[in-house]
């Protein structure tokens, strides 16, 4: 019979046949425990056959279909114009223009005594297969009507800033309920474990009513509460590194640790 392995004694250096070095063992190993982090990597990150395109359940919620959107971009102008003035056409408002305000029943208002109707001064025109109403002071919207879908259905609870602030974010005139940028990072998870999924860039000018309450996360898990960017700054993300001032040291860093591990310590025994 053909002998397929040979004998420790025909070969004594080959490495299956002595007890190998520390070197040896770490060249022939190491590329098997550098391959299962590897693939590890490569697995979370989507990079594997039969793996792209797949929902991370660990961190969407627990959604076990594919999301059909892979982004979401909106633009929260916070006192833009008037809808009324740009892609809502109202011809009750123009037989109206000019009347006393009567909504026949009790507003909020910002003022006791509002004055009378008036109407739109842009000129309006129909565009597209679809007709939809634009103004001219968007005509450039018009030339692409039919590729956007306006709603017009919407309603809120509060014509205050920031009652209506909340309930354009968060679907609440309320603080404590998650944004809507929040809800898409719960829904279709993340591409990549070190970036963030909802990002912010405010208005360089200031921030919107509310502030961050706007991109909070409210009782879903922080890890998709929106991430501030500032690109103008020197810094765009605050507080991604720590602060170069003499008295943080490496020692007093590990002393703030230790301090926080101890107070988790006391919290956790009382409960």
């Amino acid at each position: 019979m053909k002998r397929l392995f040979c004998e420790s004694s025909e070969h004594p250096d080959l490495p299956g046949n002595r007890e190998p070095s520390r070197r040896e063992f770490l060249w022939t190993y190491g590329g098997g425990l550098g391959g299962i982090a590897l693939a590890q990597m490569l697995a979370g990150d989507g990079l594997l056959a039969g793996t792209v395109d797949q929902p991370r359940t660990d961190l969407n919620g627990g959604i076990h279909h594919r999301a059909k959107a892979k982004r979401v971009v909106q633009f929260f102008m916070s006192g833009a114009a008037s809808q009324c003035d740009t892609f809502d056409y109202k011809p009750e408002l123009i037989k109206r223009n000019g009347q006393k305000f009567d909504p026949g029943g009790k507003v909020e208002l910002f003022q006791s005594d509002p004055g009378n109707c008036m109407q739109s001064p842009w000129n309006w025109k129909q565009y597209g297969e679809c007709g939809k109403w634009v103004s001219d002071m968007v005509p450039h919207i018009g030339s692409c009507a039919d590729e956007i879908a306006f709603l017009h259905g919407m309603i809120s609870k509060s014509n205050v800033h920031g009652p209506a602030t909340f309930m354009q974010n968060t679907g609440f005139i309320l603080p404590g309920f998650p944004a809507f940028g929040a809800w898409v990072s719960y829904g279709l998870g993340t591409l990549n474990d070190n970036l963030p999924t909802f990002v912010v860039i405010p208005d360089s000018r200031g921030m919107p009513p509310n502030g961050p309450g706007n991109w909070s996360p409210g009782f879903i898990p922080a890890a998709h509460q929106g991430t501030l960017l500032r690109p103008s700054a020197q810094n765009p993300v605050a507080d991604l590194f720590p602060p170069k001032l003499p008295e943080i040291t490496p020692a007093s860093e590990q002393e703030g640790r230790e301090l926080l591990q101890a107070l988790n310590k006391r919290h956790l025994s009382k409960r």
